[in-house]
């Protein structure tokens, strides 16, 4: 099948404006489909039959299948270092050849990427209490970003960012939720659930891609506070049938029913932020809530749950003197101490007490905002890798969450 060619390739030759770190002029998203299975590969040129036929000889080499030893730079490139690039890299190395554009369009490129592409690309940040338009931050312009980063392909004007994962997002309208991948502007609007979670519902979007499931499925977990109880239900939606659920599990045990929306998911679990000093967790699939304390913070400290290498960490962060400040990090479900640092944030721009640590995801990275930058401290190198200006001044209203460049796809159609 003969792929048109691309907008990009004719307007631009790598389809992004570099006047502006925001605009992107390339063709709509290759990804969505009405078809699934084998005719769906078919449709891009692969052979739906991954395995010799019982006539065959099993010990014969399949002939579509390229032995190593006859592969070429190109195919190396092809089938093992484009899978791990960020999703605008991908777009502008299309017009490499008819071969890459096809290949780079196909649903298995897209799949593989989905699952081999982990790399922390920047973040979604919003003013949630001013109401203010979504924007997007990228740490490396040249090879991550999204076309529009406002969402304004989304339906409604104005939406409310709630959680980010592998590369999707959960968004708020004034009644509706939508999952979306940015960088692709495919959305689906979910169905009403059967209970009102509030003007700021403590929603999580569970996102994990298999690379032996094409079909990767996602949830949103809503925490839902009991009115007048100090009980936490839990309402879930699941892609693969379309439809919320009540589920049977409930917490009792927090000293502060209070959620602060929002929220973030690894590895099967979801975890609230809690007015009290606690963080709720979820077991997605055993439905199995969990309370985890946090460390009691110093006066002046900031913390923030933030992923490292795998692992739930709570990071905290507070000036010394001058510019030196001391990073704790805490792990584990009984969030013992692991590691302190103490850095220097160098002399570029004296400091004031204030500071926040951002949520970083699938990084060894602690991200602190303070004042108009945001710093990057690799723990494994033990250096200070360098330091951008931040979107905004630093503010208790403006909520960041931490990106994936992804071309997952959500498999479901979207409703008009």
């Amino acid at each position: 099948m003969e792929f048109p060619p691309a907008d990009y390739m004719i307007e631009d030759s790598d389809g992004w404006d570099y006047n502006s770190p925001y605009t992107f002029k390339g063709s709509p998203s290759a990804t969505t489909t009405k078809k699934h299975g084998t005719y769906w590969l078919a449709e891009y040129g692969f052979d739906p039959v991954s395995y010799p036929k019982e006539e065959e000889n099993p010990w014969e080499y399949p002939a579509h299948f390229i032995m190593k030893k006859d592969m070429k730079i190109n195919d190396v490139v092809k089938e093992h270092v484009l899978p791990l690039l960020p999703a605008k890299s991908l777009t502008k190395f299309r017009v490499v050849s008819k071969e890459w554009d096809k290949w780079i369009a196909s649903p298995l490129l897209t799949h593989q990427q989905s699952f081999s592409c982990q790399i922390f690309s920047g973040y979604f940040y919003q003013d949630v209490i001013m109401g203010g338009d979504p924007m997007f931050f990228s740490l490396d312009y040249s090879s991550s970003g999204v076309p529009t980063p406002f969402l304004d392909f989304l339906p409604e004007q104005y939406v409310k960012i709630l959680s980010s994962c592998s590369g999707l997002l959960l968004c708020q309208g004034l009644e509706k939720y939508y999952v979306c991948n940015p960088a692709t502007q495919d959305w689906k609007m979910l169905p009403l659930p059967q209970y009102y979670h509030g003007d700021e519902p403590a929603a999580v979007l569970a996102f994990e891609p298999s690379l032996y499931n094409i079909e990767a499925y996602y949830h949103v977990i809503c925490a839902i506070p009991m009115l007048g109880q100090p009980i936490i239900g839990f309402e879930i939606y699941s892609s693969e049938s379309n439809s919320w659920s009540c589920s049977s599990a409930c917490c009792t045990d927090l000293e502060n029913p209070k959620l602060l929306g929002g929220g973030s998911y690894m590895k099967g679990v979801a975890y609230y932020e809690t007015k009290s000093n606690e963080v709720l967790a979820f077991d997605v699939k055993n439905e199995i809530p969990a309370i985890i304390s946090l460390p009691v913070l110093q006066v002046g400290s900031h913390g923030s749950l933030t992923q490292m290498e795998g692992e739930l960490c709570y990071v905290t962060a507070n000036n010394e003197c001058g510019n030196v400040f001391l990073i704790d990090i805490y792990q584990g479900m009984e969030m013992s101490l692991k590691r302190s640092v103490s850095i220097n944030l160098g002399p570029e721009t004296s400091f004031t007490q204030a500071c926040e640590v951002l949520p970083c995801v699938n990084s060894d990275a602690v991200a602190i905002h303070v004042g108009n930058f945001i710093y990057l401290y690799h723990i494994r190198e033990q250096k200070l890798v360098e330091f951008i200006t931040s979107p905004c001044a630093m503010d208790p209203g403006n909520k960041f969450l931490p990106y994936i460049n992804s071309l997952a796809m959500l498999h479901e159609l979207k409703e008009p």
